[in-house]
């Protein structure tokens, strides 16, 4: 199959120029998760090689979904035409059959319709990445945190991009003073020209701590008009889950982006808090049942190349006790 697929027939079968043959091919080979991106891939060269169509999402998914209704159309076309005399039932629904087919398809193309539009990228647990943006921009993703970016008209009409979980954004500056855009699930965004800034975006909040620039935080709250805040170097700013925000100043910004180089640095850190940290970033849950242990707070930067590592370090600054069962971690106080 790989051998009858090549680059030219998909743009070809863009354009409208295969046989149902070569269709029925081309979907065949499509249904293979492995070719997915390179679909993707070749589908956005097309649009763009073809400047008489102006590309955005609704389009190319439309383009998407009408590839595919057409193969299945014909197909049962096809079937028909040439298939030998079948039971009664069979054929007096083959047409219906082939709808629901063709509808149940188009369904979930939409369910699936931020994968068609969107490149994502994604680490797991313990786990950071550099991503380079089209743009220029580089954004180094933390443990856990997935990042989405347009396959189509990112740098041509907007610079917007979407995170979920933490990361630093080193964003560059376009000649038309493009604005570049991260949207979060948290009623969050932040509005930047070219700057340097880390940005968490998690369930349980949303900080934004800048380093270069300038950036605009926007954030809305229920019931209430949108708000903004302007960040200057050093600052940083909180949105709790009440949808309250606090800006403040930190003297060491960079230190909000040490995961980056495996250095995690705290100050005056509560146990209790750092649970957060093993949970989102290692995949780890802590678990606390003495008071005393969990308001425990430590400071310093420790370098760490896994969870376990660091889990080890803070527990002998700390002197207390680190006992495995089943999928827990259990911290308590030496015994005397």
């Amino acid at each position: 199959m790989r051998d009858l697929i090549n680059k030219q027939l998909i743009l070809d079968s863009f354009a409208g120029k295969v046989t149902i043959l070569q269709r029925q091919q081309i979907d065949d080979w499509c249904r293979n998760s492995a070719n997915e991106e390179l679909f993707y891939e070749w589908l956005e060269e097309w649009e763009k090689s073809n400047l008489q169509y102006v590309a955005d999402n609704a389009s190319a998914l439309n383009r998407y979904h009408n590839f595919i209704v057409h193969v299945h159309s014909e197909e049962a076309f096809a079937e028909q035409g040439s298939a030998l005399p079948v039971s009664g039932f069979f054929t007096r629904n083959r047409s219906l059959l082939g709808l629901a087919a063709s509808i149940v398809l188009i369904v979930g193309l939409f369910v699936f319709q931020k994968q068609l539009l969107n490149q994502t990228y994604s680490t797991h647990y313990g786990q950071t990445r550099i991503v380079t943006l089209s743009d220029g921009s580089q954004v180094t993703l933390n443990a856990n945190s997935m990042l989405r970016v347009p396959r189509f008209g990112f740098g041509t009409k907007n610079r917007e991009v979407w995170l979920e979980g933490e990361a630093l954004f080193s964003v560059t500056h376009t000649a038309d003073h493009k604005q570049f855009v991260v949207k979060t699930d948290n009623a969050a965004d932040v509005v930047v020209l070219g700057t340097e800034f880390t940005l968490f975006a998690r369930p349980r909040g949303t900080k934004v701590v800048l380093q270069k620039g300038k950036v605009e935080f926007h954030y809305r709250q229920a019931g209430q008009p949108a708000k903004q805040v302007t960040l200057k170097p050093g600052d940083l700013v909180d949105l709790k889950k009440n949808g309250n925000a606090n800006l403040k100043p930190v003297t060491q910004p960079a230190n909000y982006a040490a995961w980056r180089d495996h250095r995690y640095v705290f100050e005056e850190t509560s146990l209790r808090e750092i649970t957060f940290l093993f949970q989102e970033s290692f995949g780890m849950n802590l678990e606390i049942t003495d008071p005393e242990v969990a308001a425990l707070t430590i400071s310093g930067a420790y370098p760490s190349q896994s969870g376990e590592e660091l889990l080890s370090i803070i527990a002998e600054a700390l002197n207390i006790k680190i006992t495995r069962k089943e999928d827990k971690v259990l911290l308590s106080q030496q015994p005397l």
